[in-house]
């Protein structure tokens, strides 16, 4: 006979019973968890928008100390770099005024000056800039008369460049300043592995180095 009236309706399961139980057992962890997600989640946005923030901050304090720059101020753009380099650090706007900085005192004989502050910038600096920063410094070594030290950095340069012809340019301008430090030896093996990566822009240029060595001996 067809049931009727309550008799008609479905018997609670014992696990419906165990899920709602569960549930309101777990109640406040469930809400303490989603509070948890929810502050994540806007930790998160606040970061990012606050990195957004510094680094169009950073970006128009650089704009201005390169106009002075530009204009010929180097007294006035040598100022603004520097709270640039302080305060705005590690921002890719902070890391060219780093740059732009030591390049001034490059060009006034400070090598010690401009090598100190890529030094201090390199290692904060955008994985992007990294490279080109310690081409930079490389060239202060070398001005400063120190072409090992600028060896060093091409090859700190290399490891960290992105692109495959950055890294063997980088290992290129490392053989000529190991072979002007006295490092034949060092020199002539990166130009023996360039020379034989065919589709290498610098292999040609690495055999001409190799036969100048070689004709030297």
């Amino acid at each position: 006979m067809t049931k009727t009236g309550a008799a008609a309706r479905p018997t609670p399961t014992d696990e419906g019973e165990t899920i709602v139980e569960w549930v309101i057992t777990h109640q406040r962890a469930l809400i303490i968890g989603a509070i948890v997600v929810a502050v994540g989640a806007g930790g998160g946005w606040l970061w990012q928008r606050s990195a957004q923030i510094k680094e169009s901050r950073a970006a128009e304090a650089y704009q201005t100390a390169e106009s002075s720059f530009m204009s010929g101020n180097l007294p006035l753009a040598q100022t603004e770099l520097e709270k640039i380099t302080t305060r705005w650090s590690g921002t890719a706007a902070g890391s060219q005024a780093a740059s732009l900085l030591a390049q001034i005192h490059f060009d006034q004989g400070r090598f010690a000056e401009g090598i100190a502050v890529l030094e201090s910038a390199v290692t904060s600096a955008p994985k992007e800039l990294r490279a080109g920063m310690l081409a930079l410094l490389a060239g202060g070594h070398e001005g400063a008369g120190k072409p090992a030290d600028a060896a060093a950095a091409f090859a700190r340069a290399a490891d960290v460049a992105q692109f495959q012809l950055d890294r063997q340019q980088y290992r290129m301008e490392r053989a000529r300043t190991l072979r002007a430090s006295g490092d034949t030896a060092g020199a002539t093996a990166i130009y023996t592995e360039i020379s034989q990566i065919e589709d290498s822009p610098f292999a040609g240029e690495a055999k001409v180095r190799l036969g100048e060595i070689r004709a030297s001996k």
